[in-house]
């Protein structure tokens, strides 16, 4: 064919359209954050300030810099392309993330660059301009309040100040007055710490860490797969090969939730907590690309499986067999290790649950035999109900003394009515919130309880001992065996020999 027609694309309308990746502010600042990273920084400072339709956000960096030449590439949309062959450290791809991830937040995106032996270079892309001109004009021009902010922020030492000004999408109300618009905006540098803090947690602790700060805070690294706790579990340790390399795998089972303080639960947890945070970390050069993901694999999230997570690493010549999306969000595993990572998957997941039920077990133990629960489960046909145990013998002494009528309505009531669908609801959106049994009660409650607890069984006509004996088999008060001992002291007193 020798005919051809050379169709650009209109500046005004693909520029509007490089804003709809579907960045959220944190993941767009953590594409920055890679470019940092990538240019052999050692701090990388993010700064959010509130000043109404004047705010900004600007990523800094101690890096390597660029000269004026550099920063032209840099700033042209399509820099490198994705088959060019990158340097292992490199943490892009498309050559479009800081553009795309800028452009999604504001519409004016200033960079500014020194070298160690080139001074400071600035270019512009301002998206109203572009709009106005119809073309691809990147601006030269500094104004006097962007130098003033490369002085304050990065002085004359070599790096890299990324600024995103007029942030349309972030700022609510241009008064800067406005204190509802200013706590959202800050409201939103609380997101990006705690997401910098789990993409890069790998960089900011171990050898070669870096320093990332939001607002002069040091972010808090979040590690999914809690290394250091004594009791997680490392199910498997494993390099797959793939493509004449080896990727490697690595299971964990995290610690059932008796086994951690309420904070380090929460932590642990993650901002989509437990139930949402199963299944594979994939990391690309020790950056987190996808968290808490089955993959497509066949697997559902289960409560059994909530313990169950695995981290895989890959290098960054992968990306087209694994489908990395522009964002660094997206990743599906080739056809040729689904296999592989389904039996590595099938084997951490049994071991979750092996846990959860060993874990139900002990709780259902006591020093005098079986527990003796309050709830049962039974089977009405093909369905699930639960009732009240008639054998529980508080439940027993009731129905004994009350005449049974009234209590045993009482009873039924409350098991036609057990909010099943709420708990279930609950307990998917946090794990580990729902209170145990006494749960922060004082222990004066527990007592007031206890003592109506044995006077009905007094009255029932149980002897001392035995009273004892099955208060220390009983839910809830299997937990609490010396206030069992001491309340039924006070109260049987001799009947206990």
């Amino acid at each position: 064919m020798t005919g051809y027609e050379v169709v650009e694309p209109r500046a005004e309308s693909l520029v509007e359209s490089l804003r709809a990746f579907g960045y959220a502010t944190e993941t767009a600042v953590a594409d920055l954050v890679d470019n940092s990273i990538t240019a052999k920084a050692t701090t990388v400072d993010v700064r959010l300030r509130w000043a109404g339709g004047e705010s900004w956000i600007a990523i800094v960096d101690d890096g390597l810099g660029m000269d004026a030449e550099r920063l032209r590439e840099a700033m042209r949309p399509g820099t490198t392309s994705p088959s060019t062959p990158r340097q292992a450290s490199d943490l892009g791809r498309f050559g479009l993330g800081l553009k795309t991830a800028s452009f999604s937040q504001c519409r004016r995106l200033v960079v500014m660059s020194a070298t160690a032996t080139s001074s400071l270079a600035a270019r512009t892309w301002d998206l109203d301009h572009v709009v106005r001109v119809g073309g691809w004009q990147l601006l030269t021009a500094l104004t006097s309040g962007d130098r003033a902010l490369w002085d304050e922020l990065h002085g004359d030492k070599r790096g890299t100040v990324v600024l995103w000004r007029l942030l349309d999408r972030l700022v609510v109300s241009p008064d800067p007055q406005n204190e509802q618009a200013e706590r959202h905006f800050y409201n939103i540098a609380d997101r990006v710490a705690r997401h910098l803090g789990m993409t890069f947690h790998r960089y900011v602790t171990g050898p070669r860490q870096i320093t990332i700060r939001v607002n002069g805070r040091n972010v808090v690294p979040w590690d999914p797969f809690l290394e250091s706790h004594e009791t997680t579990q490392v199910v498997t340790d494993e390099s797959l090969p793939y493509r004449g390399e080896l990727i490697r795998v690595k299971s964990f089972v995290l610690p059932h939730v008796s086994r951690l303080p309420p904070q380090e639960h929460t932590t642990a947890g993650g901002r989509r907590g437990w139930a949402s945070q199963q299944g594979f970390y994939v990391y690309r050069n020790r950056r987190l690309i996808v968290s808490g993901n089955w993959l497509g694999l066949g697997f559902r999230r289960d409560e059994l499986t909530s313990l169950a997570r695995i981290r895989l690493d890959l290098p960054n010549h992968m990306d087209s067999d694994w489908q990395i999306d522009v964002r660094k969000s997206v990743a599906r595993a080739p056809g040729a290790l689904v296999p592989e990572l389904r039996r590595i998957a099938e084997v951490v997941r049994l071991r979750s649950a092996s846990v959860y039920r060993h874990r139900g077990k002990v709780l259902q133990r006591a020093s005098h035999g079986d527990v003796v629960q309050a709830w049962l489960q039974v089977a009405r046909g093909t369905k699930i109900a639960y009732q009240v145990n008639r054998q529980h013998p508080l439940v027993a002494a009731l129905l004994t003394t009350a005449g049974g009528g009234d209590v045993e309505a009482l009873v039924r009531l409350l098991e036609e009515t057990v909010p099943v669908p709420l708990i279930i609801l609950n307990h998917a959106d946090g794990q580990g919130r729902q209170a145990a049994p006494f749960e922060e009660s004082a222990p004066d409650t527990v007592r007031s309880v206890l003592n109506d607890v044995v006077r009905a069984m007094r009255r029932s006509g149980t002897s001392g001992k035995e009273i004892v004996g099955r208060l220390l088999t009983m839910e809830p008060f299997s937990d609490f065996p010396d206030l069992v001992r001491e309340v039924c002291t006070r109260e049987l007193g001799q009947e206990m020999a």
